[in-house]
């Protein structure tokens, strides 16, 4: 059997902008999040006697542009410093988002919970609820967020799709 590696994500269009309270309000004021689509997680850590401890992702979501008549648009989180994260497959296969992404901080790290709905109550009062509360989330030192160009697109941005 032939392993064909996946399709690169595509380059940035707009970005990076750092995930703190004033990006945060960015994102969330560009870009409907209701129906949007979790296209990809990339998930980057090394490993071996010289491997660098922070673990990097990059989450795709294929989300609405509100000011732009709700055209398509894929945009990532690069999240830096990844300490742990929950990802279960058992949930779903599709990954529809019905909600915008949850952003809270706790402790010094950021908490971005994919799958908010789950908590029963708007406003966890510890990380530990986030986790308990969500199939899809991540906790982290910090990251960015970036528009990126149309899929299959070419990248004239040189990033190679890399977090």
């Amino acid at each position: 059997m032939d392993y064909t590696p996946p399709a690169s994500v595509p380059g940035r269009r707009l970005g990076p902008r750092p995930l703190t309270e004033d990006g945060v309000a960015a994102l969330l004021d560009r870009y409907a999040f209701h129906d949007s689509v979790l296209r990809r997680v990339v998930l980057d850590q090394e490993f071996g006697r010289y491997a660098t401890p922070p673990r990097a992702a990059r989450l795709v979501i294929d989300a609405m542009v509100m000011s732009e008549d709700l055209r398509w648009e894929p945009v990532s989180l690069d999240l830096l410093g990844v300490r742990r994260f929950r990802i279960d497959e058992s949930v779903t296969t599709t990954w529809v988002l019905y909600d915008p992404p949850q952003f809270t901080r706790f402790d010094g790290l950021l908490q971005v919970d994919l799958c908010a709905e789950r908590f029963g109550n708007l406003h966890p009062e510890n990380a530990e609820e986030v986790f308990e509360g969500s199939s899809l989330v991540f906790e982290v030192a910090g990251g960015t967020w970036s528009a990126l160009n149309p899929w299959g697109q070419q990248d004239v941005s040189g990033s190679k799709g890399r977090p």
